[in-house]
């Protein structure tokens, strides 16, 4: 699959978790999510790797977004009694993301330190976006909730990579893309 129709994916994904769960529609997301992934699943030349990939990165997101949540960096929005669970649109968000660690973002491979500067400034500017879009309510000091996002997603673009190396290992057969070398 071409890095950019991976990349035009995930934002065609983000938009229906986001905007579904903002309007109230909280298995739209995951509904486009599931038909995504299917399609990136199809093309992928390790399908095994590729879902294993999708499922830990969607456990490491529910982590992740569970403990900013309940930290009071911001709550889910329409969700049920407990604002501070990270919900499944938003684990089918993380998933739909690891399909680009493979694909659209294999160039930041072995580039720890610009993951983590992406993800500082990236993380942040989607979380915004998400309240705007009413899928969340930031912390009442919206600087307080973008500054811990922002301390989150700087340490977790990295793992994300470690991660996706880590499995990518351990699968025999087609080996990880490789870091792009300057010249």
């Amino acid at each position: 699959m071409s890095r950019l129709l991976n990349f035009g994916m995930f934002y065609v994904g983000w938009f229906a978790c986001v905007a579904g769960a903002g309007r109230g529609r909280l298995w739209l997301g995951p509904t486009v999510v599931a038909v995504l992934l299917m399609g990136h699943l199809f093309f992928a030349r390790d399908r095994v790797r590729e879902a294993t990939l999708a499922l830990a990165v969607g456990l490491f997101g529910f982590a992740v977004d569970t403990l900013q949540a309940s930290a009071g960096l911001y709550a889910f929005t329409g969700t049920s009694v407990l604002p501070w669970l990270c919900p499944p649109w938003m684990v089918a968000l993380w998933m739909l993301f690891a399909t680009t660690l493979n694909s659209s973002m294999a160039w930041l491979t072995g580039r720890h330190g610009l993951a983590a500067a992406l993800g500082a400034v990236c993380g942040p500017l989607s979380y915004a976006a998400g309240a705007r879009l009413g899928a969340i309510e930031l912390h009442p000091n919206a600087l307080v909730s973008l500054a811990g996002i922002a301390s989150v997603w700087g340490l977790a673009m990295p793992a994300l990579l470690v991660i996706r190396q880590a499995l990518c290992q351990r699968s025999a057969g087609v080996p990880a893309p490789q870091p792009v070398r300057a010249v």
